[in-house]
């Protein structure tokens, strides 16, 4: 099954966000990707929050397929070209059906980066976002939502979980947040249940 892979990207503090240059680079990337490694039909968001912080969601066959390259003497040929602009964040992956899956349709696209506290935790966060799995996906329609538990880093990556959601706009998902942590005592608890979240709300760099 394919892997997805989830990288934050940061605006060097010399550009200015809005450089075109950046959204060039990352073409020419994706382009190199392709042609000499793996076509990854990567797609580039941006934050709304913070428009320094560039996300990119590619597909690769498998993790060790991306980690091979990551070590392989291509990379730094491949990534020259953004080099001068954006600096290394972080990066996981997930495992995805297909790329059909993702919200790539969706106005604002909503990528949350959850980790859990160890123990009973996880299971718990389990069962609340399962109870409240088909109202998401009911409100999401029809763009869909893809999440998973992260393939990097052994027992750690299986408390950290990465959802991706899409919506209309950033305003319609923070009410459906605020709607269910009012109306339900088990969603309001959620947030005890983890250690650290990152969330953004990202628009699509090529629409």
């Amino acid at each position: 099954m394919p892997v997805l892979e989830v990288l934050q990207l940061k605006v060097k503090p010399t550009i200015t966000p809005t450089n075109p240059s950046i959204l060039t680079s990352l073409q020419t990337v994706r382009s190199l990707l392709a042609s000499k490694i793996h076509p990854t039909q990567s797609r580039f968001y941006q934050s709304i929050e913070d428009p320094s912080l560039i996300f990119v969601l590619g597909l690769w066959d498998s993790l060790s397929q991306h980690q091979a390259f990551l070590s392989s003497p291509l990379r730094a040929e491949v990534l020259a070209p953004q080099e001068d602009l954006l600096d290394f964040s972080w990066c996981v992956h997930i495992t995805i059906g297909k790329r059909e899956d993702l919200p790539l349709e969706a106005p604002i696209v909503s990528l949350a980066r959850i980790k859990l506290k160890s123990g009973e935790h996880v299971q718990l966060h389990k069962e609340i976002t399962g109870r409240y799995r088909e109202v998401l996906e009911e409100t999401t329609k029809p763009f869909g939502v893809v999440e998973g538990w992260i393939l990097d880093g052994g027992e750690e990556g299986e408390r950290e979980q990465v959802v991706i959601t899409g919506w209309p706009g950033k305003e319609e998902h923070l009410a459906f947040s605020a709607g269910l942590r009012e109306r339900f005592e088990d969603y309001r608890s959620l947030r005890g249940h983890w250690e650290s979240v990152v969330a953004s709300h990202m628009r699509d760099m090529e629409k």
